[in-house]
């Protein structure tokens, strides 16, 4: 016979295995960092880019999986990424598409972290931050340089308010082939 387990255990770790063949309409919530796997093996085989086994929670849960891709269905998309936050959203955007040498314009009036992300940007990875005003419209053409890599929107600008022209500055900005990100955290559509 198997000893008792201590409260402080039988706390934390239940032998409880819930029978299969529930389902229901809404999608199960699941809430965890730890992955439990059958083997080192099992943990070892699995890579959490692919996006096709679980690996940690960070790395997505099959609730995560289920918001991402039900966003990306809804907004017409291939495929969704969660952040943790805004900034850390901002922060991949850029760390994708920027590298030292590049130029990125930014709204003005854009949210203060992004301010301090493209500060932090020029002063330590040699990424040229420059803001320009978010009505410009048609004329963020005559900001855009050689080196300009992304131009950041966001509508309606952070604390003021404003609507860009977003349709316009797109224009500019892919007829000189520069990429163009929308914070849209107060817009709905």
């Amino acid at each position: 016979m198997a000893d008792k387990k201590s409260l402080q255990t039988a706390l934390i770790h239940s032998d409880y295995l819930a029978p299969e063949g529930f389902a229901a309409f809404p999608v199960a919530q699941h809430r965890a960092s730890t992955v439990l796997f059958p083997t080192v093996a099992a943990m070892r085989s699995r890579n959490w880019q692919h996006k096709n086994a679980y690996t940690y929670g960070l790395h997505g849960t099959p609730t995560t999986f289920t918001l991402e891709a039900r966003l990306a269905e809804i907004e017409g998309g291939s495929h969704c990424l969660l952040a943790p936050s805004g900034l850390a959203a901002i922060t991949m955007v850029d760390f994708a598409f920027l590298k030292s040498g590049d130029d990125v314009l930014i709204p003005d009036n854009v949210y203060n972290p992004n301010r301090e992300l493209g500060n932090w940007l020029a002063r330590d990875f040699g990424i040229t931050a420059r803001f320009y005003d978010p009505l410009i419209g048609a004329g963020i053409a005559a900001l855009i340089q050689p080196n300009t890599r992304l131009i950041w929107t966001e509508t309606p600008g952070s604390v003021s308010m404003e609507v860009p022209d977003i349709p316009a500055i797109c224009k500019a900005a892919h007829e000189k082939g520069v990429l163009v990100a929308l914070d849209n955290t107060w817009c709905k559509h």
